[in-house]
């Protein structure tokens, strides 16, 4: 049976009554349920003031100015500013340096009685770079000396008469018609023109690649390295071996009365003293011999200076690494301590 059919059956008085009950509990349920509401609102309400409070604290210290601390300066009784340990920037800097007049002098101490191994080491670096310096440096005034020289021979061989009864001589030997493959374009090639070849077939591959800087060079004393040519579609500086740049420096038209000029070698390097007097068009085993020999001193002087920037490197390194270890950070930071007072040297030993 429902609870209408067990109402129809009671008494008009009981059926007040329990009427009444039910109304009495709805009314409970209702109260306590809007009291579980009140207990998760304030709950959430504290929980968002406590989120609040530790992500900006300065607010809650300026809120309730009796929480503040007092400012940490030397003779300060001020109270410190929200967020901070101090009143002021000079509180801070005041026992900044206290604490610097207070630790330093006997870390200092501490750092000239024991000695440091590190810094050692990086001494004995430091001189190695030195003499490496040294070194490349007289390389590089040898390789200057070079290139005068290289000049002036030059300058001789072109000063030289030429000899038709050498053409003639030349002519006669090289009348075997051998063939070569060309190392850039793999043609096959008659070997009289192999070197013309070659080099005009290198130099057309090498004008499609590209080698460039933002800036210019700059070096103090040095002459005809880089071709340092300003492209303005690129905005670069073409960083190719000036004798050697396929695409901004062309070599010079052969007249027909100039004279080849090499030095002639015995045994390889033993330079006899003469020079090849065929006419410059026709020799082919000297072709552009100024040229390569030119590139090869430019070559080993910008391999010098390359080194003296690496060793320039290497000893700005070692001494901001020694600088930081006897700086007024690291000896703030970082103690050796000395148990054995008799003991001066602290480095580990062998026990061998």
């Amino acid at each position: 049976m429902s609870d209408t059919d067990e109402l129809m059956i009671l008494d008009p008085a009981l059926q007040e009554k329990s009427v009444n009950m039910k109304k009495m509990e709805n009314a409970k349920n209702k109260v306590e349920w809007k009291k579980e509401e009140k207990k998760k609102k304030k709950r959430k309400r504290k929980v968002k003031q406590h989120v609040d409070e530790l992500k900006h604290p300065e607010k809650t210290d300026a809120e309730k100015p009796a929480s503040l601390k007092q400012c940490l300066g030397p003779k300060c009784v001020y109270p410190s500013r929200p967020g901070s340990k101090y009143c002021s920037d000079d509180c801070g800097m005041k026992l900044a340096a206290e604490r610097i007049y207070e630790i330093l002098p006997t870390r200092i101490q501490q750092w000239q009685k024991s000695p440091c191994i590190a810094e050692e080491q990086s001494k004995k670096i430091l001189e190695r770079i030195h003499r490496e310096q040294q070194d490349t440096h007289a390389r590089l005034k040898y390789m200057e000396c070079r290139f005068h020289e290289l000049e002036a021979i030059i300058q001789r061989g072109k000063q030289q008469t030429v000899c038709r009864d050498e053409e003639s001589k030349k002519g006669s030997k090289d009348g075997v018609d051998l063939k070569i493959f060309c190392v850039s374009c793999g043609q096959t090639i008659n070997m009289s023109v192999a070197l013309r070849h070659m080099e005009r077939c290198f130099a057309k591959y090498e004008c499609k690649s590209s080698f460039g800087s933002l800036y210019p060079t700059c070096i103090e004393g040095a002459t005809r390295l880089f071709c340092d040519v300003y492209d303005p579609q690129s905005k670069r500086y073409c960083k190719r071996l000036q004798v050697l740049c396929p695409e901004h420096s062309r070599d010079p038209k052969v007249t027909d009365d100039e004279v080849c000029g090499c030095p002639l070698v015995h045994n390889v390097f033993e330079l006899t003293g003469d020079f090849c007097r065929l006419p410059k068009r026709l020799c082919s085993h000297h072709y552009c011999w100024e040229k390569l020999r030119r590139a090869e001193v430019d070559l080993e002087r910008v391999r010098a200076l390359h080194k003296l920037e690496e060793l320039l490197e290497q000893e700005r390194n070692v001494h901001t690494s020694m600088t930081n270890r006897a700086g007024l950070l690291g000896l703030m930071l970082h103690q050796t301590i000395q148990h054995d007072p008799l003991t001066t040297d602290l480095r580990s030993k062998d026990e061998n």
